[in-house]
């Protein structure tokens, strides 16, 4: 079983110590070749080549959430087919949202020792995505305040700042309390438009990110094996907002307030907005856009992963 890892050497929790430990682990299970990235985009281009010249029966992304989105989209490039490689993850970003709604473990060298139980016994979960226009994404996509936050946060990386959540929370505090954000206008088929929206989540699971141990949960609902949820709000008032994500931080699933709308199990909508507005994919930054059309693929890719998926637990 013939396999490519892809390494985000710049990733929060990759070195050069993680990497050989990872192939150390691999070796015997699998033909392993390795690839490093250089800069956005490349995991993208290693991954589609990897898929088109069908040598590669696996694909692993090493790195965060970033790293793994890149690789998927890479597989996906010529759309959904039977001879894309399945897709394994080994988590070394800051928060590795997807790794940890497959039900990997955090630790470095246990998840190592996952991933290679799941090559040796071929244990795969199929598993639908999301796609925003051209781009496809794993768990998660947002449009206004969070997409925001995620902008900044990495301009401060490209900058030399080290990510932490207390910057993080820092930015967010500071999109927040802005005085304006655009105001979008949500289209589903078969409902009246949904109008002076100005946050938008759009989930493939549950949960929707993770702060700390603490799972955030703005679409219980969501799963890899459903269509698209999406929680929208009307306003950006920072104490509703405040306890908005106090309660997708509870234990009980999250409940609309007012200014609030959850919807589950979509399999395409549109969004325009009245001025350009900041979008992301699985925390990487879009750039920003007047007009989104979001899209559900079922069935779109193989992952390394316990079957059924399990999710982290609150701690």
């Amino acid at each position: 079983m013939p396999a490519l890892v892809v390494v985000n050497p710049h990733a929060t929790g990759v070195d050069r110590a993680r990497r050989d430990c990872l192939l150390g682990t691999l070796r015997g299970v699998t033909r392993t070749e390795t690839a490093e990235t250089t800069g956005r985009g490349h995991a993208v281009a290693l991954a589609r080549d990897a898929m088109r010249g069908r040598e590669v029966d696996v694909v692993v992304a090493l790195g965060g959430d970033g790293t793994v989105n890149e690789v998927a989209n890479g597989l996906l490039a010529d759309g959904v087919h039977g001879r894309i490689p399945a897709l394994g993850v080994v988590p070394g970003g800051a928060t590795n949202v997807f790794a940890r709604c497959l039900g990997l473990p955090r630790d470095f060298r246990a998840a190592t020792d996952v991933l290679r139980c799941h090559l040796h016994t071929a244990r795969y979960r199929t598993i639908g995505v999301g796609s925003v226009d051209e781009r496809y994404f794993l768990f998660a996509a947002g449009v206004g305040p969070d997409a925001a936050i995620v902008t900044d946060v990495e301009e401060q990386r490209a900058r030399g700042r080290r990510s932490s959540l207390s910057r993080t929370a820092g930015t967010a505090a500071r999109r927040l309390l802005a005085p304006s954000s655009p105001r979008l206008q949500l289209h589903r088929p078969g409902f009246p438009p949904y109008d002076g929206l100005r946050w938008l989540i759009v989930s493939n699971n549950d949960p929707w990110t993770y702060v700390g141990h603490r799972p955030l949960r703005a679409t219980p609902h969501a799963s890899f094996d459903t269509r698209l949820d999406l929680c929208a709000r009307r306003t950006t008032n920072p104490l509703a907002l405040i306890r908005s994500v106090a309660r997708m931080a509870g234990r009980t699933p999250h409940k609309p307030c007012p200014g609030e709308l959850l919807a589950h199990d979509i399999d395409r909508f549109t969004v325009q907005s009245d001025r350009p507005v900041p979008v992301h994919v699985d925390g990487d930054p879009l750039g920003y856009h007047v007009r989104l059309r979001f899209t559900s693929v079922s069935g779109a890719l193989r992952v390394l992963a316990p079957s059924p998926l399990a999710q982290e637990e609150p701690t």
